[in-house]
């Protein structure tokens, strides 16, 4: 009877827990986010942006801004500490681990943080300065590019010396007082700054390379600015040109030829350039003949009168060094300084 009355009590102790287990209540949706943004550059620093978040229903955020910095502000003022382009990410992540993101990208150019002025000063010399609406802090001076640049001196203005006729290659960097760093290469005659338009025009040939102008030597190597390639030719007979038809009229006063890797006899020897606006009547405005570049990867340069803007220029080769095969790394044309 006592065991009885103990297994009565047992079940009913179970039954009434089976009772209270109730299931538990889900946690309701939270609204799920957005992400947004928008942003603005300063204007005494280039460099420095402030962003403005506009996302919604976020508990917190990520910036990415593209130069291996993040920041976790919901509106962050960042500063990039070099030109280039910038891919900035926001991502925006709600407490249930929903997210959503947003992109956008940021370019800094060098000739958007400052200009180099280059003022004739007499006797093949040029006065060097910066202009800039930016704070800049420290201004130095080079000559040449890239690696190979020789530091000259630091300060706002140089003067330097020009050969008349002759081309010099000059960099001048600056840094803000927040350490943001830009550079420009120009090349200079003692008139001022050269302009390179080669990539503002549209480059045809009268005969291709066998693989076309997109092969390993095609054509649109001759100007994709890298003298490691070159333009081959197949079957030369002394009638190949090749031309660059700008949209707006330009006045080119030089160009540039670079010889490639191997076979000097391929090189150009002879040729003219010549120009037009309307495709009927050329101008002979350069004759060369009996011209040599006795070195690979050689660059010369070759100036000419001209004060006549022509949307079309061609260079007509008629001889090479000998043999059935051109070759060509690199051609540029030149935009000098006008002169009064």
């Amino acid at each position: 009877m006592f065991a009885g009355v103990s297994l009565l009590g047992a079940m009913t102790v179970v039954f009434a827990a089976c009772e209270s287990d109730e299931a538990p209540v889900p946690e309701p949706d939270e609204p799920k986010p957005t992400a947004a943004f928008t942003f603005e550059q300063r204007a005494d620093d280039p460099f420095t942006y402030s962003f403005a978040n506009g996302s919604t229903n976020f508990k917190e955020v990520r910036w990415e801004f593209g130069d291996d910095s993040s920041s976790l502000e919901v509106s962050p003022l960042h500063t990039f500490l070099y030109t280039g382009d910038f891919r900035v990410t926001l991502r925006a992540e709600n407490g249930q681990g929903f997210w959503a993101q947003r992109e956008a990208v940021i370019s800094i150019k060098p000739e958007d943080v400052f200009s180099l002025v280059a003022t004739p000063a007499g006797s093949g010399t040029l006065d060097l300065s910066v202009a800039s609406e930016a704070n800049i802090e420290t201004i130095n001076w080079y000559k040449g590019t890239g690696t190979g640049a020789e530091f000259i001196a630091s300060g706002d203005e140089i003067n330097i010396e020009v050969a008349s006729g002759q081309f010099q290659d000059y960099t001048v960097r600056v840094e803000t007082p927040n350490g943001s760093i830009a550079e420009i290469s120009h090349l200079l005659t003692d008139l001022g700054i050269v302009r390179d338009v080669t990539a503002e025009g549209n480059l045809t040939v009268s005969r291709d390379n066998n693989g076309g102008m997109h092969a390993g030597e095609g054509s649109l190597k001759l100007i994709d600015n890298n003298i490691n390639s070159k333009f081959l030719q197949f079957d030369y007979v002394g009638d190949l040109w090749f031309e660059l038809e700008f949209f707006q009229p330009v006045v080119l006063g030089g160009y540039t030829f670079t010889s490639a890797n191997d076979a000097p006899q391929r090189d150009p020897r002879n040729w003219r350039l010549e120009a037009t606006s309307d495709g009927v009547t050329w101008d002979v405005l350069d004759t060369r003949n009996d011209e040599a570049f006795p070195d690979r990867f050689q660059t010369r340069t070759f100036i000419f009168d001209n004060s006549k803007a022509y949307t079309r220029y061609r260079v007509y080769v008629t001889a090479v060094g000998e043999g059935g095969l051109f070759q060509l790394a690199e051609w540029r044309a030149l935009s000098l300084p006008e002169t009064d």
